[in-house]
């Protein structure tokens, strides 16, 4: 006997109210939002990413959240990325140290390190 069963019923979830979610339609719109919750932080940020790129985006990321640092000493602040991808510049690109050169050299500016 086949019995139809969703096996996704099985597991553990959390009840999320549709009106909390924000779809975000488009790069700028992210960026605005992302440095606006950096700014607005007072006990913790924590942000996921497959890196931060040594471009204009990704410095204005990482100077937003050093300066967050440094105004508030005791803010908790975690960057996730992925070190691999970080130690390797673009593809077809010319030969570079990658994004942990642009990690480290914005570590070294700062004294309260995030």
């Amino acid at each position: 006997m086949i019995v139809n069963r969703n096996p996704f019923e099985q597991l553990p979830s959390l009840a999320i109210n549709p009106e909390d979610f924000d779809v975000l339609y488009s790069a700028e719109t992210f960026r605005t939002r992302l440095l606006d919750a950096i700014s607005k932080a007072t006990s913790r940020i924590y942000l996921v990413a497959l890196y931060l790129e040594d471009d204009e985006a990704g410095r204005e990321i990482l100077t937003a959240l050093y300066e967050a640092k440094q105004r508030n000493p005791g803010l908790d602040i975690n960057i996730c990325v992925d070190w691999h991808r970080a130690q390797r510049g673009l593809i077809g690109a010319e030969t570079s140290e990658g994004n942990s050169a642009l990690y480290k050299a914005f570590a070294d500016q700062y004294q309260h390190a995030i």
